[in-house]
């Protein structure tokens, strides 16, 4: 009787043990998905009540420049948040595939920060860089992923008038990249799990800090899979914090160019076609395309997409997968069949692994999900060449 007795005691206390863990998780789901509302509601409201206000009548060109520029930013933090949460998934199933390729270090850094300036209006002298040049293997998609994800934690959590630095150096056999801040610092009881998901300092109801609290595992799992390293570290609370990465480094490639003769490249005047069923999408690229100065046609199904590549011959076709008529697949399939010298780049909602697969095989040379950056499609476009 004893022993059954304490059995039924260990059974009960395993069942109590179950259901607070089981509570605990409810509570979490619960609380991230008020988070996760938060955090698309506010841009929603944004890019809502800043077409609202364009909508309603003219307005000085200041006044219509802060506007789409609130737009681009708030388009752009819809299209992060939606990224982490993706690739979080792929990372906890071990599906997320790298492409490594050689990657000068300093210069991706330099062009991650132009990109910054460009879209979010920053200051020339907000972030002081120290490079060096370095070559690391890696791929280049995600490597900017790492470098966004610290450069906007360290903006987000740095007043305008106090310093952010970012380093690269060449040590031995490793690269190292520094980010360093003046911002508000990590409390120490925080800073042994800061790159766990869903961790966050304190935050009020405003959440004027804001994020999922994905970033900065997102950077340490991308990290890992470079066979580098990631160290944090803080002071404290208003004593800023400084983030480590170092990767194995290597020796230039063969044919290796200066960042200067990228940019010089990219930026000559190519012949491109889009191929895109929604209006709003496809005209907005084509504007976009054409303002970088280049000649730009376009095509609304996959049909029209594959006559108008045939008699265009452009240098790089930039292709929607959900078509009508013919699906993305099919058409890069039959301008491969018909030896289409053009570049094809799969613009496309569809970011699953398989998809990636499916792109490449139907003879796709690059894969780019909406909304695709400013770099990206520059970078797509210098490849062309």
């Amino acid at each position: 009787m004893a022993a059954l007795t304490a059995e039924r005691r260990a059974a009960l206390q395993r069942e109590r043990v179950a259901r607070a863990e089981a509570d605990a998780a409810s509570r979490a789901k619960d609380e991230f998905l008020a988070i996760l509302s938060h955090e698309l509601r506010n841009p929603l409201a944004a890019i809502s009540m800043a077409s609202a206000v364009l909508e309603a009548g003219p307005r000085s060109r200041e006044s219509s420049e802060r506007l789409v520029a609130s737009i681009r930013r708030q388009s752009q933090h819809l299209g992060r948040l939606i990224d982490d949460l993706l690739d979080i998934g792929r990372l906890t199933a071990n599906k997320l595939i790298l492409r490594k390729e050689p990657l000068e270090l300093g210069g991706a850094v330099r062009r991650c920060v132009d990109t910054l300036a460009t879209t979010r209006g920053l200051a020339a002298d907000r972030i002081e860089l120290e490079l060096q040049a370095v070559w690391i293997d890696a791929d280049p998609v995600r490597i900017t992923q790492v470098l966004e994800n610290l450069l906007g934690n360290a903006l987000k959590h740095t007043p305008p008038d106090k310093r952010i630095r970012v380093l690269v150096r060449d040590i031995g056999a490793v690269a190292e990249l520094r980010v360093e801040d003046e911002g508000f610092g990590i409390r120490p009881e925080l800073l042994p799990n800061v790159f766990d998901p869903f961790t966050q300092g304190q935050q009020g109801l405003d959440r004027s800090a804001g994020g999922l609290g994905l970033g900065l595992t997102l950077v340490r799992r991308l990290t890992e899979l470079h066979a580098g390293t990631i160290e944090a570290q803080s002071g404290g609370i208003d004593r800023g914090s400084a983030f480590t990465l170092r990767f194995p480094s290597r020796g230039p490639p063969l044919g290796a160019v200066s960042a200067a003769s990228e940019r010089a490249r990219s930026d000559r005047p190519r012949r491109l076609l889009v191929v895109e069923d929604n209006v709003d999408a496809r005209q907005t690229l084509r504007t976009l395309l054409e303002t970088l100065g280049h000649e730009v046609h376009e095509a609304a199904d996959g049909e029209a997409g594959v006559a108008a590549a045939l008699e265009r011959r452009p240098d790089l076709v930039f292709v929607d997968i959900g078509l009508p008529r013919l699906d993305g697949y099919e058409v890069a399939r039959r301008l491969r069949a018909a030896k289409l010298a053009a570049r094809l780049v799969a613009l496309t909602g569809y970011g699953r692994d398989d998809d990636v697969r499916r792109a490449r095989e139907a003879g796709f040379d690059e894969h780019l999900l909406k909304p695709a950056t400013l770099e990206q499609l520059r970078a797509a476009i210098e490849a062309a060449a």
